[in-house]
């Protein structure tokens, strides 16, 4: 669909995957990165661990640092997951951007296409996230998506709540949606991008969201 990731060597396979309470319908995913963006020059350092979840966090100081938390498990929302996540560069900025009201989402297409995140421009770094819709996902239903990005020294930290709403026919294969955000232009200088959170959840019924 005109838009799509740039086979990479920039992807990360670390960071956290959060999870909130056993049997949730809800998956998120959190990939911890340095990314500096300038011209054609491309520096990346991946920060992180292996995938984790946990909560009431606390980090002690002292001659050996100790960390300590409250894990849960949790449950995919199995019927729009994601599959992949990296960075890439803009191919087609007209693709439609994601409703930010959670009274009118955006109705997936019948066939896999691109979204964005935000405005996109022609050729600006991006970070992009593939979901997978399945055969099984319950039709007419309301989907949440929240991204977190974090750039700069500062840092500043972007967050966008999206909604997306199935279609009223199952999709008779499954279907792959990528979608994008760009990070800006870099112009004669860099972009550094932080970190990247993104969670999902089913809303109880179309126009409401917890």
């Amino acid at each position: 669909m005109g838009v799509g990731p740039s086979t990479n060597p920039f992807r990360s396979a670390s960071g956290v995957r959060a999870r909130p309470g056993a049997g949730a319908v809800s998956s998120s995913r959190s990939t911890r990165r340095r990314l500096a963006w300038g011209g054609t020059a491309v520096a990346l350092l991946l920060l992180g661990g292996a995938w984790t979840v946990a909560a009431s966090l606390s980090v002690a100081p002292g001659a050996t640092e100790v960390g300590g938390g409250a894990f849960h498990s949790t449950q995919d929302l199995t019927y729009f997951a994601e599959a992949d996540a990296g960075v890439t560069t803009v191919s087609n900025p007209s693709v439609a951007v994601l409703s930010p009201a959670v009274a009118t989402p955006t109705v997936l297409a019948g066939a896999s296409a691109s979204y964005g995140v935000n405005a996109l421009t022609m050729s600006d770094p991006a970070q992009f996230w593939v979901f997978t819709e399945s055969t099984a996902a319950p039709v007419n239903t309301e989907v949440e998506l929240q991204f977190w990005v974090s750039t700069g020294a500062g840092p500043t930290v972007a967050h966008l709540a999206l909604y997306v709403e199935t279609q009223a026919t199952a999709p008779g294969s499954p279907l792959t949606f990528t979608l994008f955000y760009d990070l800006g232009n870099p112009g004669s200088g860099s972009i550094a991008l932080d970190s990247v959170f993104e969670l999902s959840q089913a809303c109880p019924s179309v126009g409401s969201c917890f």
